[in-house]
């Protein structure tokens, strides 16, 4: 198929804005699927953070790609259910709350990412 040349320099042209726009939108939801809840600590909500460069926020931070997100999500999630754990009153141990983040961290091997993003089979 031939483009004009006025549509493939459009194209050539909007196809950077499209890119960086869709990493601002999309995670406009919250990225982060992982329903692990031990003790009712949830994983931080993975959010748009309004920022090209750095498009994904948790709690604030931002991140350069939504793994880094994710695993910052993560993280702050362990120390919440850690801290849970370790006060006491909580019906489970710290081993537990690491387990939790051990099947968290599986999202990272072997493409399991996409399954925890409900991506079944990749992109």
């Amino acid at each position: 198929m031939h483009f004009p040349t006025t549509t493939t320099a459009l194209l050539a042209l909007a196809l950077p804005l499209l890119t960086h726009s869709l990493a601002i939108l999309l995670p406009r939801q919250n990225a982060q699927s992982f329903s692990g809840a031990l003790g009712g600590v949830a994983a931080t909500p993975v959010l748009s953070s309004g920022d090209a460069t750095r498009p994904f926020s948790v709690k604030g931070d931002t991140f350069v790609n939504v793994s880094a997100a994710l695993q910052r999500s993560c993280d702050q999630q362990f120390n919440g259910c850690a801290n849970l754990a370790n006060g006491g009153g909580a019906d489970f141990s710290i081993e537990e709350c690491q387990a939790q983040k051990g099947e968290f961290s599986i999202c990272f091997s072997g493409g399991g990412l996409f399954e925890c993003l409900g991506l079944r089979g990749g992109v």
